[in-house]
């Protein structure tokens, strides 16, 4: 009987044993839950800015960061402004995602000036399975001041993706404070970003201040100049306006000049231009695009904008670049609200305008985490003047993500790894994958 008793009392205490343990791995599994938790919602997202602009005809850079991020491989960034205050000029991915070396795709961005927004956000992904961990930029938007008012720059929507294969995950995370911008004030009339394009395209020398001595910056500091033009794309004999601003130790850099190059997209230098800061350190030109005979498709494609300034005896450089095309748009596009995985996406497309020979179009496909899923390319047959309707499709894999995706639209010259360019804007159009 002893036996017997001593046995259930070992069994007993054998149970509270593992009672106990269960209880402590419980809470251990809760406390590493916990962890993983507050470890991924210590992952940031915010906007910042390299100036406080304070008047019209300020130039300035909002920047995109990520801070504390685990595993990124990818990330989509929906943005907003008040257009009536704000003008974006051009993006720049950022150095961050690709820290490691990897390849990126950067998702041809399409600017809405007049809605204030991009029409298809902005992403990058990277080409392989890699990722990135930290904190660094993601993207670069420049903006120019049009207007007074408080500028809504407000980032609408943020996605960061890890690097879980066909099947990335959505990184947590919190938006950290927005920049407040609001101009109250307009320039003096010599503040004015670039010449007026009623103005000659070609200014007299004489019309550009003599640099002064006593307009040197202090020697603390580093300089800067950002380069942009009034718009991102432009059709043969359309003005070009550039701009450059230029900074030294947080203030404007007035009275100095600034050489513009105007290169073509073979890279022939077509022109050198030189003007003088005025008192918001801005320096401009205007010109107009040419339209060579017999052949004006020779200057379709990426153009480049050089300038180059010094400063304390430090030359600084930017580039802004712009597409040229000719009077060839694409007007509409139809497509199904909705299309399954596995189907394929009929497309109904509106071209108006001059069409020269030797065309093609191309409808490119990316889904909801920007995952590039293939395309078609169309020949175009050529015509004068009107519209005309191009009927193609492209096929839905059956691992695409489902969602939100997007359409993207160009004609080009021929095939980018034929020498091919761009001959007029991109055309976006988003629908839903099932």
């Amino acid at each position: 009987m002893r036996k017997i008793g001593c046995v259930a009392e070992m069994n007993m205490k054998n149970r509270q044993i593992t009672m106990v343990s269960i209880i402590v791995l419980l809470l251990v599994g809760s406390l590493l839950c916990l962890c993983a938790v507050v470890a991924a919602e210590s992952t940031s997202v915010y906007l910042t800015v390299d100036s406080t602009p304070t008047k019209i005809g300020d130039i300035f850079i909002a920047s995109i960061n990520v801070a504390d991020v685990e595993d990124l491989w990818g990330w989509n960034a929906h943005i907003s402004w008040n257009p009536d205050v704000l003008r974006a000029t051009k993006t720049a991915k950022g150095p961050f995602l690709t820290s490691e070396g990897a390849g990126d795709m950067y998702t041809p961005v399409v600017f809405d000036n007049d809605g204030g927004t991009f029409p298809s956000g902005l992403s990058q992904v990277l080409l392989e399975r890699s990722s990135v961990s930290g904190g660094g930029v993601l993207v670069r938007i420049s903006f120019e001041v049009i207007g007074t008012g408080n500028a809504d720059l407000t980032l609408r929507s943020m996605r960061l993706l890890d690097s879980n294969g066909p099947n990335n995950r959505d990184i947590p995370f919190t938006i950290g404070q927005i920049p407040v911008i609001t101009i109250s004030s307009d320039p003096s009339p010599s503040s004015s970003p670039s010449p007026s394009p009623s103005s000659s395209p070609s200014p007299s020398p004489s019309s550009s201040p003599s640099p002064s001595p006593s307009s040197s910056p202090s020697p603390q500091g580093d300089p800067a100049i950002v380069v942009s033009t009034d718009k991102s794309s432009y059709a043969i004999g359309n003005l070009v306006s550039v701009s450059a601003r230029i900074t030294f130790n947080g203030g404007e850099v007035v009275n100095r000049n600034v050489a513009f190059t105007i290169l073509q997209p073979d890279g022939t230098a077509l022109g050198t231009y030189v003007d003088t800061t005025n008192s918001s350190g801005l320096a401009g030109f205007i010109f107009r695009v040419p339209a060579p005979e017999p052949d004006p498709a020779v200057i379709f494609g990426e153009w480049s904008i050089l300038a180059s300034v010094s400063v304390s005896e430090v030359v600084i450089t930017d580039t802004a670049k712009f597409t040229v095309g000719s009077s060839l748009s694409i007007k509409l596009i139809s497509i199904s609200s909705s299309v399954q995985r596995s189907g394929r996406v009929p497309l109904n497309i509106t071209l108006e305008g001059n069409i020269p020979e030797g065309l093609v179009l191309t409808a490119s496909i990316f889904d909801s985490a920007q995952v590039p899923l293939g395309m078609s390319i169309t020949p175009i047959k050529a015509q004068t003047q009107g519209t005309t309707t191009i009927t193609t499709e492209v096929s839905i894999p059956s691992w695409a993500f489902t969602g939100q995706a997007i359409v993207y639209v160009n004609i080009l010259t021929d095939l980018p790894d034929k020498s091919g360019t761009s001959c007029c804007s991109q055309a976006t159009l988003a629908f839903q994958i099932t």
